[in-house]
C-alpha cells in the first residue's frame, strides 16, 4: 500500500496550461496535505491570459483535502528571481518539500520515494538533495545494487529537499570571487575540463550579465558542491520533463534529457550499504549529459582565456569574422 503523502509539495507554474495540468493531475493522485503553489506573473497581455487560465485551472483541480498556500506575482519576476524566491518562501512555513515544476512529469512512485528518504537522511546534513531523474540510460556500463546512489550532481527536474540544506543557498553566489581561487574548489572538482565548465558558468551566475541565463539552478548544484554536499539519484527514472518546445523558457528539443522514459521503483526500497558518490556514474553524466570532455582544444581554448585574455579575443574575433 502507498503511504499518504504527509510531505509538502511546492508546485511551481507560470503560462502554460497544458503541461500544468498534467503535472498537477499526478500531484493530486498523490494527495499531499499541503500545497505551496507558487506562480510567475506575465510580460505581455498575451502572458497575462495565460497566466490567469492556468492559475484558474490549477485552483479547480484542488479537489482533494488539503492546505493550500499561494504566492501568485503580479509581475514577471524571471526564471532565477521566482523559482528562488517561492522557495524561500515555502521553507519559511516548512522543514521539508518535494519540488516540481510544471514539466516535470513524476512517475507515481516519485513521492514515497523522496517521502521515505527525506526522513531517513533529515539529521545527515551532508545529503543535501533527492532528485527523481536519472539520465543513465545510454550508459551500458551503470551499476546500482540499490533503489539509488549518491552523486555530486543536483538534477533539478523533481527533488525534494530540506530547510536545513535550502539555507546554504544563495542565488547571487556572493561568495564567488573566494571560491574560485580556493584549493577547496579544485578538491571539490579535480577534473580540469569538469572544473572548467562549472568555473564558466558560475562566473556568468555571479556577473548575472547574460538574459539567456536568468535561472536558479546552477546556483543550487554549486550550494551542493561547496558544502561537499551529496545529491541521491534513483536507479530508476521517475520524471521526463515533458516541456521542451516552443512555450519551454529554457529546454531545447535536442537536449540529451528530452522525454527520457518512465520507470517504476522497485519496492521495498533498498539502501546503499555505504554513503559515497558514484563516480562512474557522474563521469558519464559530466561526458555525455553535460558534455564536458578533456579535449586538447578545450583545454587551449580555456588556457588563453583565461592567462593570455588578448590572443583569446584575438581569435576568437577572426573566427566570427571568417566562419
Amino acid at each position: 500500500m502507498t503511504p499518504k503523502l504527509t510531505t509538502p509539495v511546492i508546485f511551481l507554474f507560470w503560462k502554460r496550461p497544458e503541461t500544468t495540468v498534467r503535472v498537477l493531475e499526478k500531484i493530486r493522485e498523490a494527495k499531499p496535505r499541503e500545497l505551496f503553489l507558487v506562480a510567475d506573473g506575465p510580460r505581455d497581455e498575451r502572458e497575462k491570459i495565460l497566466c490567469a487560465k492556468t492559475r484558474k485551472l490549477v485552483e479547480k483541480m484542488i479537489d482533494w483535502d488539503c492546505q493550500i498556500y499561494k504566492n501568485y506575482s503580479d509581475i514577471n519576476l524571471g526564471c532565477r528571481a521566482r523559482v528562488s524566491s517561492g522557495i524561500d518562501w515555502a521553507f519559511e512555513q516548512t522543514e521539508r518539500a518535494i519540488i516540481l515544476e510544471d514539466d516535470c512529469l513524476p512517475h507515481p512512485d516519485f513521492f514515497s520515494y523522496c517521502q521515505e528518504l527525506l526522513e531517513k537522511y533529515k539529521d545527515n546534513e551532508r545529503v543535501m538533495h533527492i532528485g527523481g531523474t536519472n539520465t543513465q540510460e545510454g550508459n551500458k556500463n551503470f551499476q546500482c545494487a540499490a533503489s539509488y546512489y549518491f552523486s555530486q550532481i543536483a538534477q533539478i527536474w523533481g527533488w525534494a529537499t530540506w530547510k536545513r540544506a535550502w539555507q546554504r543557498y544563495d542565488v547571487n553566489i556572493k561568495n564567488w570571487p573566494q571560491v574560485k581561487e580556493s584549493e577547496r574548489w579544485k578538491m571539490t572538482l579535480p577534473n580540469y575540463a569538469v572544473r572548467e565548465y562549472w568555473t564558466n558558468l558560475m562566473e556568468e551566475m555571479y556577473q548575472n550579465k547574460n538574459p539567456r541565463k536568468n535561472t536558479w539552478d546552477a546556483q543550487w548544484f554549486y550550494a551542493v558542491l561547496t558544502n561537499n554536499g551529496l545529491a541521491i539519484t534513483p536507479k530508476n527514472n521517475l520524471i521526463t520533463n515533458i516541456g521542451f518546445g516552443v512555450e519551454g523558457t529554457h529546454a531545447l528539443q535536442n537536449d540529451a534529457k528530452a522525454n527520457l522514459p518512465l520507470n517504476k521503483l522497485e519496492l521495498p526500497i533498498v539502501h546503499p550499504t555505504a554513503i559515497k558518490i558514484n563516480i562512474k556514474a557522474d563521469n558519464y553524466n559530466w561526458k555525455f549529459v553535460f558534455r564536458i570532455n578533456n579535449t586538447w582544444k578545450k583545454k587551449i581554448k580555456s588556457f588563453l582565456r583565461h592567462y593570455v585574455p588578448e590572443l583569446y579575443s584575438l581569435a576568437k574575433e577572426f573566427k566570427n569574422r571568417y566562419n
